[in-house]
């Protein structure tokens, strides 16, 4: 019996090493395909993944047989696989297909840094649209996948500090994924969908094991800032957030040589992941509500000049300089630090400023610190202080309204300088003197003729006279040309519009080629698409939010080149695709995108239309 089992034991080392000799690179390489059953005229996505890194440039993919490829980009994801926390990148594809039938693509190979990766062929069924119904009402119950197994190993906890809140109080809330011995990718940021208060953007997640019951996880903790808008009693959430399950499928129920003594000595888990198959399912998470009470301030012991300030601050004051003259500016800066609600800090008051002339203060918010500056003139000599300057907010720390105060900062006015009158004397005496003109009864004598100037030869005569008659002309020629097309774009909105389209356009590109250099995907195509819908509808005078509809009905009987049309949509809907469908693209797929803009934009400028 022990000589079975340190066979056995031998048997599975030498699965093991090779395992590992051909699965442990660096790199992970796999291809898949969102649907493997596809009715004729449908498109399927053909992905290649690549595990461990996010530099892999877009494979080179030959041409598949019975179907048309399109490459649409890339598109980069955070991953948990098997408690491993990576990120990879997929490149992905567009397949249509040609006919109806039973195919096989693959197995692709790719080359990175001298090694070449296989992947395993895929089988695509191609059915035609008579069968698609029917294929549409089973293909949901096929893929479901039964997740309720699996809700103590993946879930998603709401966390926050208080449950008890004030009117306007911030207060940080905390969403976290724990995911135990399971594959996660494409995790997406979480969303809590409420009217009851209001939510800062989710932050950069942080990544971390935590061990809950003697339970290790792997925890994605995101994190944000809540505030209360208004009063009441109120559910928080549910916190909703999406991503993909990778799910470990047996190729075959038929039991393998050993197969007791693998599972006996390693945990099923592990023996599953050797000897399955991996298929991605898509989850939406959801966490529990928590309930929560927003209250009004009290108004018992309110100060009068409480501006609304919540939460914990700190008074800092500095004023310069503090020795001026009568009408010189004196520079107050009041810095409000601390936590909370800086939305709600308005700058401290100076308890009296009589005598001074104020001015209208500035501020400036940086993390966790507000500075106000307040400029102060003294109007005379009698001042010596600045005033007490006092800042009052509401701690929900404590539940109590508190005052900071400044105490008067001492100062030195002094008068305004007058000007001597001695020196005014001796200013009048200067402009008064004047300098004796030395020869003025003397009569020179040239010592040469100088310049000689023909009788008659009147400027008017000549041919530079008339030259500069000529370009006044021409000059007030060009006013009033210019004075009548101010006129027509003030007073005709359509001409006005078409006017200026184009220049709109070429202002736009400079911007656009920009993006392009500094590879700013998501502001490219915000750029590109308001570009070619704002010129759309200038050139035809269209109302704006211009559509793939709009287009259609408006260029109908205008002669339009199919290609320019065809080009034209394509843009619109690979812009929504980038906007709204978190699609990546190459930089070769942008430069193409902005090059059919332009041909676009300089084709309908050649046209006429009215």
């Amino acid at each position: 019996m022990r000589k079975v089992k340190n066979f056995g034991f031998l048997i599975f080392i030498f699965c093991f090493l090779t395992f590992t000799f051909c699965y442990c690179d660096n790199i992970q390489f796999e291809v898949s395909v969102d649907k493997n059953k596809i009715a004729l005229g449908e498109t399927t996505q053909l992905n290649f993944t690549f595990h461990g890194s996010q530099n892999i440039p877009k494979p080179k993919i030959e041409k598949i047989e019975n179907f048309n490829i399109n490459y649409l980009g890339p598109s980069t994801v955070i991953s948990i696989v098997n408690g491993k926390v990576s990120t990879s990148i997929t490149h992905i594809f567009s397949l249509l297909p040609l006919k109806v039938g039973t195919f096989t693509i693959g197995p692709f190979s790719v080359e990175i840094d001298g090694k070449t990766y296989t992947s395993r062929s895929i089988t695509i069924e191609v059915v035609s649209q008579s069968q698609a119904q029917i294929y549409d009402e089973s293909s949901q119950s096929q893929s479901s996948f039964d997740f309720s197994q699996l809700k103590d190993r993946i879930f998603l906890v709401l966390e926050i500090d208080k449950k008890k809140l004030y009117l306007n109080e911030v207060v940080p809330i905390v969403v976290k994924l724990y995911v135990n011995r399971l594959g996660v990718r494409d995790i997406q940021f979480p969303v809590i969908q409420t009217q009851d208060f209001s939510i800062e953007k989710f932050e950069q997640p942080k990544q971390y094991r935590q061990e809950i019951a003697g339970v290790i996880y792997d925890v994605v903790e995101f994190r944000a800032n809540l505030l209360a808008i208004k009063t009441g009693q109120f559910l928080l959430g549910p916190a909703k957030l999406k991503c993909n399950l990778i799910v470990s499928k047996n190729i075959s129920s038929r039991r393998i040589p050993f197969d007791d003594f693998f599972r006996s000595f390693f945990d099923e888990d592990i023996f599953e992941d050797f000897f399955g198959r991996y298929q991605t399912y898509p989850i939406e998470l959801n966490s529990i509500q928590i309930p929560m009470e927003v209250l009004s301030l009290p108004q018992e012991n309110r100060p009068q000049d409480f501006g609304g300030a919540i939460g914990d601050f700190t008074l800092e004051v500095e004023a310069t300089p503090l020795s001026v003259n009568v009408g010189d500016p004196i520079t107050i800066k009041m810095k409000i630090k601390g936590e909370g609600n800086f939305d709600s800090v308005r700058t401290p008051q100076i308890t009296n400023v009589d005598g001074f002339k104020v001015y209208e203060p500035t501020e400036k918010e940086n993390k966790n610190e507000k500075v106000f500056e307040q400029v102060l003139i003294p109007q005379s000599t009698d001042i010596k202080f600045i005033p007490q300057i006092n800042f009052t907010f509401f701690n929900p720390k404590t539940s109590q309204y508190k005052t900071l105060s400044n105490p008067p900062i001492p100062i030195k006015v002094l008068p305004t300088p007058s000007i001597s009158q001695k020196i005014l004397e001796e200013d009048q005496k200067k402009q008064k003197l004047q300098e004796e003109e030395f020869g003025k009864d003397i009569v020179y004598l040239k010592s040469s003729l100088g310049k000689l100037k023909k009788r008659d030869d009147y400027f008017y005569k000549h041919f530079n006279f008339w030259l500069f008659q000529l370009v006044i002309f021409l000059i007030f020629i060009v006013i009033v040309i210019f004075y009548f097309e101010q006129k027509k774009i003030n007073f005709d909105k359509k001409y006005a519009r078409r006017q200026f389209a184009y220049k709109k356009a070429k202002k736009a590109f400079r911007e656009i080629e920009k993006l392009l250099k500094e590879e700013k995907t998501n502001s490219f195509f915000d750029i590109v698409f308001k570009t070619l819908s704002q010129y759309l509808a200038d050139r035809f005078n269209l109302a704006k939010g211009v559509t793939v509809e709009v287009i259609e009905k408006v260029l109908v009987g205008k002669n339009i080149l199919n290609d320019i049309l065809e080009k034209t949509k394509t843009i619109f809907y690979t812009c929504d695709s980038a906007r709204y469908g978190y699609k990546q693209f190459s930089k070769e797929k942008l430069k193409e995108v902005f090059k059919d803009l332009k041909e676009i934009i300089d084709y309908f400028e050649k046209q006429k239309y009215e």
